[in-house]
């Protein structure tokens, strides 16, 4: 899976466990987290291990990676009430996920079944690179990404044009909620029949099929905002 997809995917599920225990805190952890793998793996895998290695899925990619992420947080909401580190570990197993880590078990399950799986090509990180950066959905949610980061950085005019004309929001996100969800559905439905879906860079089905309960999600938080944004009837 793609840098920015997984970005996305960590924004979504800390906005939406934001949303539903009312605690912004678990938002940039999970985000954060769900982009650390990378961050972390493949400079040690593929530069400073490179030759020795030459994998961008090492320690950071495996279940022991995300329990020790998990455990350590789980103390610390004992005692400092704090999820900073329990969203972080969730955004790393998503990420896991997103990269089906289940078909490289020696890596996922390790140091269970040994040593990491196979050597990559030399230079095989520039070719990462290049994916990266040729994919066309990539873009759109650096788009997207990029406008929600502006947008939290302007909160109270945010608050103010909601509070100007409520039913154009709720009409926006209601609208967002409805293409997020019918693009899922379709996402979805192409991993099922296990077919290729040109511009999103995915291979196999259940890339298709997590990737679109990822937009779902997103779905699924969109109308959460618009149902805030009805007018209670007294």
């Amino acid at each position: 899976m793609f840098f920015f997809f997984h970005l996305f995917t960590g924004i979504v599920l800390g906005y939406l466990i934001s949303d539903i225990l009312h605690d912004r805190r678990w938002l940039i952890p999970c985000a954060i987290g769900a982009v650390l793998p990378d961050l972390i793996d493949k400079p040690l895998g593929f530069v400073i291990f490179g030759g020795v290695i030459d994998n961008g899925r090492i320690w950071c990619h495996s279940l022991l990676f995300a329990a020790i992420v998990m455990a350590v947080g789980l103390l610390l909401w004992k005692y400092r009430r704090t999820p900073v580190l329990i969203a972080c570990a969730i955004g790393i197993l998503s990420h896991q996920l997103l990269d089906l880590m289940w078909r490289q078990p020696a890596t996922w399950y390790y140091p269970v079944l040994g040593p990491f799986g196979g050597r990559l090509p030399p230079g095989h990180l520039f070719v990462l690179l290049s994916e990266e950066i040729s994919n066309p959905s990539e873009w759109v949610l650096v788009a997207l990404i990029g406008t929600t980061l502006l947008l939290s950085f302007r909160p109270g005019r945010i608050s103010a044009m909601v509070r100007k004309d409520p039913h154009m929001a709720q009409g926006i996100l209601e609208t967002g909620a409805v293409i997020l969800l019918i693009l899922s559905g379709v996402i979805i439905g192409f991993g099922i029949v296990r077919r290729y879906l040109p511009y999103t860079g995915w291979s196999r089905p259940e890339e298709y099929i997590i990737g679109g309960i990822v937009i779902a999600l997103a779905a699924y938080l969109l109308w959460r905002w618009q149902s805030r944004l009805k007018p209670h009837r007294s």
